[in-house]
Formats: C-alpha cells, sequence, structure tokens
C-alpha cells in the first residue's frame, strides 16, 4: 500500500521593504516624537532669532540674502544633529527594535534609512532657510533700508548644506555608537569640544588640527573657498568623526539583542 505524503505548499519569501518606505517611515519616527517636534520648533526659533538679530543690528551693507542665510544655519548647525542622535537611539530607548527588526531584519538597511532620512531633512531645514531669508531680505529691503543684495553666494551654501548633512550624519553615528539618548548627546557635544580645546591651549596640537578638528575643517567647508589641500583635511576629519563612530555603531547594532 502506498502512503500518500501531502504536498507541503512553498512559504515564499516576504517581498522587501522598498527603501524609501523605509526612510519614509524613519523620518516621521523622526518628526512624531514630542521631543524631536519640540527640537524642531526650538531649532526654528532659534533660526529665526539669528535672522531678526542680523537685520536689526547689522550694518546695512551686511543685510544681504546670503549673510542671513549663514545667520539662520547657525542654530541648525548646532541643534539639528540631535535629531541624528535620536532617530539613531529611539529603537533602543523606545523599546521598538524588536517591532523593527523584525519588520526588516537586516539592520544595515534600517541605520541606512535613518541616515538618508535625517540627511533628507537637513537638506530640507536648508531649504526653508533659504525662503525665511528671502523674506526677511525683502523685509531689509523695503522697511529698514538694507543692501539687500540678491547675489547669493553658492559656493557658501553649498558649503553650508553639506556640513549641515554631515553633522547629521555625525549625530546619527554617535546615537548608534552608544545607543543611549544623553549618553549620546553628552558625548557628540563633548568630545569635539574638548578635542577643540586642546587644540588651543596646546601649541603642538595645532598643526594635527588642520587635520583632526572638524571645527576648523567645517568652517573653511562654509565659507565656500576650499582650497585643493583642503579637501584632504575635511576628508580625514569625517572619517576620524563620522566614519569610525558609525562603523562601530553600524557593527554594534547589528549584534546586539533587540
Amino acid at each position: 500500500m502506498t502512503t500518500l505524503t501531502p504536498a507541503v505548499p512553498r512559504i515564499r519569501s516576504s517581498q522587501r521593504i522598498p527603501f524609501l518606505r523605509l526612510c519614509a517611515v524613519e523620518l516621521r519616527k523622526q518628526l512624531d516624537t514630542r521631543a524631536g517636534l519640540w527640537l524642531l520648533v526650538s531649532i526654528a526659533v532659534i533660526s529665526a532669532g539669528f535672522i531678526a538679530l542680523n537685520l536689526f543690528t547689522a550694518e546695512s551693507e551686511f543685510v544681504t540674502w546670503t549673510n542671513l542665510t549663514g545667520a539662520a544655519s547657525t542654530g541648525q548647525l548646532l541643534l539639528l544633529p540631535l535629531i541624528g542622535v535620536m532617530a539613531a537611539t529611539s529603537e533602543w530607548s523606545a523599546r521598538t527594535a524588536l517591532t523593527t527588526f523584525v519588520l526588516e531584519p537586516r539592520r544595515t538597511r534600517v541605520n541606512a534609512a535613518k541616515i538618508a532620512s535625517a540627511s533628507s531633512l537637513g537638506v530640507a531645514m536648508m531649504v526653508v532657510t533659504l525662503g525665511a531669508s528671502a523674506l526677511a531680505n525683502l523685509i531689509g529691503i523695503v522697511w529698514l533700508g538694507g543692501d539687500g543684495s540678491w547675489a547669493l553666494d553658492g559656493g557658501v551654501v553649498a558649503g553650508t548644506a553639506l556640513a549641515l548633512v554631515l553633522l547629521v550624519i555625525q549625530g546619527v553615528a554617535f546615537g548608534l555608537a552608544f545607543l543611549s539618548t544623553p549618553i549620546a548627546i553628552v558625548a557628540y557635544l563633548g568630545l569635539p569640544t574638548v578635542w577643540t580645546v586642546l587644540t588651543l591651549t596646546v601649541e603642538s596640537l595645532g598643526e594635527p588640527a588642520q587635520w583632526l578638528d572638524t571645527s576648523v575643517t567645517f568652517t573653511t567647508l562654509m565659507t565656500g573657498e576650499m582650497a585643493a589641500d583642503d579637501w584632504p583635511k575635511l576628508l580625514v576629519s569625517v572619517l576620524i568623526w563620522v566614519g569610525i563612530p558609525l562603523a562601530f555603531g553600524l557593527w554594534r547594532t547589528a549584534r546586539r539583542e533587540p
């Protein structure tokens, strides 16, 4: 007698979640939390304050679209990277890692989506800054007798936008490396500051600082006057302060239990 073995249906592997959908989900996580929302509000208020300060206190010849944009970017350069920190630590601090990594087991892909969404948020903030600065420049022309120059320095804007994106990625990198929001924020704000202070107080560190201090290389980048020998210095400083913590964070999150 022949025993019939029932056919076992083949289980189809789940379709890969589109990367753009992952980015949209990660961006929503960054904007939907109370901390993220208030941080963005704080950035908007501080940026508006810097615009107003430049508009009402600067000499008329300095009230230009480029200068107003640079003034507004100051608060973003300081605070927007904290969005990156919270984007990286949210899975572990809010205990959503299990859900996230069940839906998308490829953790590096999730982390890449965090980087992409946080970077896109930085670019979007830069675009909004350009619009707000243009409005402020118009106010300066009509009511305050400002110079009102509409000559936008492309090098300054592109350098500032690139510096902002790199700082946001650095925030994500520190978040992934420490996986704790307060520790990552303290490390992100404290370690580069300590290194900068050391380079200013220890004379022998002055030359290495040209290669290892992002406050030096990013400042040069944001002036829009990068020389040929400035690009290697920028690359080295980014590898030290962004690449190393990012690589360690990707390695750590790939092996940590949710």
